[in-house]
């Protein structure tokens, strides 16, 4: 009788264990979240440098994590610093959101543009809610080569500013 109550007992036993690792398998269930968009610009991850007549600007990307770069960008001239940023690029609900914030600012405010296009590995940035700038436009022309530029409306004419980097 005891051989038959202990069989009864490990058949239970076994049955509800195998329905816990089913129920504890259906609560694991992982989502895996795919990040197409930021995954384009991976090219861009490490530093970029240009140095022309008494000028020296540099760019360096970081990936934090899979949905998130972190940049760094300055500019010297004749050795002295003129502007420094801290950047950051960003998916989030399917939209690619390009971060800037100016360092040397007294009340510094972020400025966050949104990518509207993304042709031909030309990365179009765009705000026409602030100042300065609307557009942030990044391309990589060549192995190890990163052009970007800044477009803006001064006085009601298109300005556009060049900035030329490799890879260090």
């Amino acid at each position: 009788m005891k051989k038959y109550l202990f069989l009864i007992f490990l058949s239970v036993l076994i049955i509800s264990c195998k329905n816990n690792t089913q129920a504890e398998q259906i609560q694991k269930e992982v989502v895996v979240k795919n990040y197409d968009k930021i995954n384009q610009l991976n090219w861009l991850i490490g530093t970029w440098t240009n140095e022309t007549d008494g000028e020296y600007s540099q760019e360096t990307w970081s990936k934090e994590n899979d949905s998130t770069y972190t940049g760094f960008s300055f500019v010297e001239v004749n050795g002295k610093p003129e502007q420094a940023l801290t950047m950051a690029l960003e998916e989030k609900e399917n939209n690619l959101l390009l971060s800037f914030l100016k360092v040397d600012e007294k009340n510094p405010k972020p400025y966050t543009l949104t990518l509207i296009s993304s042709e031909e590995g030309k990365f179009v940035f765009d705000n026409q809610n602030i100042d300065f700038p609307e557009k942030v436009i990044y391309t990589n022309p060549a192995k190890d080569s990163l052009h970007t530029w800044i477009e803006v409306e001064i006085e009601g004419e298109p300005t556009k500013t060049d900035f030329y980097f490799t890879r260090k």
